[in-house]
């Protein structure tokens, strides 16, 4: 934790008078009048290596500010911690681990982060910079937004909402304003400030921090939340975006008041405004009044909005091709009622010969239906058989995959008192199926538990009987292949199926994908010709083979996941994230396997967090040690720098800060402002000798040692020496026996001779360098303030010289 430092006093240099300002009650970037000189100034506008242009935004805990570093010469936003918050240890808390968290977020749609400090009693983030301004402001200008753009900006932030949550994160303030946009209009998520690691404990302070208009309901209602919670506020943002208005007028912080109004359902259709049916589904769904009726996760968010996209745009696309083809309306509609009253007609022709060919079946040979007889008595409220009613739900369960539906219909089947036994032990065997694979445990359970296992089961009632015992058992997870001990050559068989999806669905992936190819494996031994003792089939068994085909793909998938994988290092990890990932999204079904794939998942990505925090806090520690190192060394070179100046000769002086190696940047700027004003002040030296030995320059001169001479000046090529040309004969003079005053005052004399503005600049600048090495501040100060507001190259080098403070 940072521990706020004790309270001190702040100075600042007026740039006009160069005296010393006290800043400490000041907040950054503001302006006031210069006590001593009466100049309207910015005070407090450097912190480190960072030169607050403007301001730009203003929150509850922080103001942002547009910042040029002059470290690497770019622009950057500058989040300054308010005055209170910078001393409340917490609070300074909650500031720096947003600065890790958004650096650990790294996503397109995601503000990158730079770097932190803390500089002058304030703590600040600087952050990447966009230009586009925030959703709040086009919403403000715009009124609301087109229906397509609102998805495309929804996709987009949740892409980046996911990235974070991949790190177990949540944003927790999820609003118009904290969605930035870039110039080309790119969405980016921005003010991590108030989010939670998930799987860190959450937030135990009992405060409720988000903005009222867009939290979700039970963050203000039992103060709990998840990611869900960051879901309901995109919608909240969205449904802002495209009806210009917030779902809940909550213009209000009182927390009974948000409870009242938070506890009112908001569908789109209610704003007055039409919008597709796909993308009321999908903000309605953000929406949802509970958490467990919204999206599952952010992929399911992603998917929807990009569905949503792809119908508008191919509505789009059907309108304009209606308004071009308006002729062809009547055809096209003629040929589709044609073709859809010939498929009715076929299809009720088909069904009708379906419904007589079940039946006659089910007379000749009923265990070809469900492998024990169904009796046909008809069902008076559906007016369908046993027969039709039993292979509608298995239809409904092996061909149509509706899980659910066939469950229903199998439980009905099994209640009802016509269904006589063994069918309506098939009917909660296959209603059990049904539960598994819907992953409800319980449910299943529940089926086995009321199978019978009395002997009027046509010779079935040890099987039952041995299915209800291990299901009974926590399903009999964990029983090796050879020991379940299922007969191959009839309806046993499906022992092996459901012990291979129980297993799948709640024990062990890969000992259920061994036992559902075991039952498909040896499916073909059931298929043998009737005997005479009985004309009954079992081609009904093979009905369940595609059940297994659409889990096979995902057996390889875990056996290849469960390899060990190498994970001592971050590109390890990342490495082996990857392909969860990849392996995660190749699934096509769920249950256990899923949920371990899930979990590794997280755990690689919490592994990746503490591994890169710590990596940070290690890379922290060297750089502070690197940094003591290279101040160090920065106060030996500038204690010996003096000595190496030979009259105006900086050259051995130049030779020594140009070879001085520093890793650390703001000591290293530094040392660059410092060669900077020696190497600028030998080019002036140079530029007057030569000034002087080709024009030379009437005027008085003055020596260090005291005395004026008035004449005409000229300098011998070396540069060693000048002579003046008196009345009396010319004296020779050595040319470090001028004082500075007098070589500014011949530069700037001869300055003004010249016509090329790019030289006249480049003179003024090594005039105010060598003004500022020979101690001559305020003329220095006079002209670099000229030069900063003319040319914006000079104010980034002349700033690397007020960071030295030279």
């Amino acid at each position: 934790m940072i521990l706020a430092p004790p309270e001190q006093s702040f100075l600042s240099t007026c740039p006009v008078c160069q005296k010393q300002i006290d800043v400490t009650s000041l907040e950054p970037f503001t302006k006031l009048k210069c006590p001593f000189c009466g100049q309207m100034v910015r005070v407090r506008r450097r912190f480190d290596q960072f030169m607050i242009i403007r301001q730009i935004g203003e929150g509850g805990m922080s103001r942002v500010f547009e910042a040029e570093d002059e470290t690497l010469g770019r622009r950057v936003a500058l989040k300054i911690l308010n005055r209170q918050y910078s001393r409340d240890s917490i609070r300074l808390e909650q500031f720096r681990r947003e600065a890790h968290i958004t650096a650990n977020v790294t996503h397109p749609n995601v503000i990158k982060l730079y770097s932190v400090g803390y500089d002058q009693g304030y703590f600040y983030i600087a952050m990447e910079l966009v230009g586009g301004g925030s959703l709040e402001q086009r919403i403000r200008r715009e009124g609301h937004l087109k229906e397509d753009e609102a998805l495309r900006i929804g996709r987009e932030v949740a892409e980046g909402l996911r990235a974070a949550q991949q790190l177990t994160l949540i944003h927790r303030d999820v609003k118009p304003a904290n969605i930035l946009f870039t110039e080309t209009g790119t969405a980016k998520v921005v003010d991590f400030g108030l989010a939670l690691f998930v799987d860190r404990g959450g937030d135990q302070s009992g405060e409720i921090w988000a903005t009222p208009y867009y939290v979700a309901p039970e963050k203000v209602i039992e103060n709990k939340e998840d990611y869900r919670s960051d879901i309901f506020s995109l919608g909240a943002t969205l449904y802002h975006a495209m009806t210009g208005n917030p779902p809940h007028k909550a213009d209000t912080a009182a927390i009974e008041d948000l409870r009242r109004i938070k506890s009112k359902r908001v569908t789109l259709g209610e704003s007055g405004l039409r919008f597709s049916p796909r993308t009321e589904h999908v903000i309605n769904g953000m929406l949802s009044f509970h958490p467990e009726d919204r999206f599952a996760n952010y992929s399911e968010v992603v998917d929807e909005m990009r569905l949503a996209e792809g119908l508008l745009d191919r509505g789009s696309v059907r309108r304009r091709l209606v308004n071009r083809r308006t002729r062809l309306i009547g055809l096209i509609a003629a040929a589709i009622i044609i073709a859809y009253g010939m498929g009715w007609l076929l299809r009720e022709g088909g069904e009708r010969r379906n419904v007589r060919a079940a039946i006659q079946l089910a007379t000749a040979n009923e265990r070809e239906l469900d492998g024990s007889g169904v009796t046909l008595t008809a069902d008076k409220a559906n007016k369908k058989t046993v027969s039709e009613r039993f292979t509608e739900a298995r239809q409904a369960m092996l061909e149509g995959r509706q899980y659910a539906t066939a469950e229903d219909k199998f439980i009905s089947l099994a209640k009802s008192k016509d269904v006589l036994q063994p069918t309506a032990n098939w009917a909660r065997f296959n209603a059990a199926l049904c539960s598994i694979m819907l992953d409800h445990k319980k449910d299943a359970a529940d089926q086995f538990a009321k199978l019978a296992t009395t002997p009027d089961l046509n010779g079935l009632a040890p099987f039952f009987a041995k299915i209800q015992d291990r299901m009974s058992h926590d399903f009999g997870l964990g029983t090796p292949l050879h020991s379940l001990d299922y007969k191959t050559t009839n309806e046993e068989i499906l022992g092996y199926l459901v012990h291979g999806l129980a297993e799948w669905h709640f024990g062990d992936a890969l000992l259920g994908a061994q036992e559902l190819e075991h039952f498909q494996q040896h499916l073909a031994e059931t298929q043998q010709p009737p005997t005479a003792a009985s004309a009954a089939t079992l081609e009904w068994l093979t009905l369940y083979s595609p059940l297994v085909d659409r889990y096979k793909p995902d057996f390889a998938l875990v056996r290849g996941a469960l390899q060990p994988k190498r994970s001592g290092t971050i590109p390890e990890l990342r490495t082996a994230l990857a392909e969860v990932q990849q392996v995660r999204k190749n699934l096509k079904t769920s249950g256990a396997f899923l949920r371990f794939i899930t979990d590794l998942e997280t755990n690689y990505q919490r592994e990746i967090s503490g591994m890169t925090l710590e990596e940070q806090q290690r890379q922290m520690e060297a750089d502070k040690k690197h940094r003591q190192a290279d101040l160090e060394l920065l106060a030996e070179v500038n204690a010996l720098v003096p000595s190496l100046v030979q009259g105006y000769d900086y050259t051995r002086a130049i030779d020594l800060l140009s070879g001085t190696r520093l890793e650390t940047a703001d000591v290293r700027t530094a040392l660059d402002g410092r060669l900077y004003l020696y190497t600028q002040s030998r080019d002036f030296i140079r530029q007057l000798t030569t000034d002087l030995t080709t024009k030379g320059w009437t005027g008085t001169i003055t020596r260090r040692e005291g005395g004026q001479l008035t004449g005409r000046i000229t300098c011998n090529p070396a540069g060693t020496q000048i002579s003046v040309t008196l009345d009396r004969g010319t004296l020779t003079l050595p040319f470090e026996s001028l004082t500075p005053e007098t070589l500014v005052e011949i530069a700037q004399s001869l300055g003004t001779q010249v016509t090329d503005s790019t030289d006249y600049y480049r003179r003024q600048e090594n005039t105010a360098a060598f003004a500022r090495l020979t101690g001559l501040t305020q003329l220095s100060t006079t002209i670099a303030a000229q030069l900063m507001e003319e040319n914006s190259s000079f104010r980034m080098r002349w700033m690397k010289v007020m960071a030295a403070g030279i």
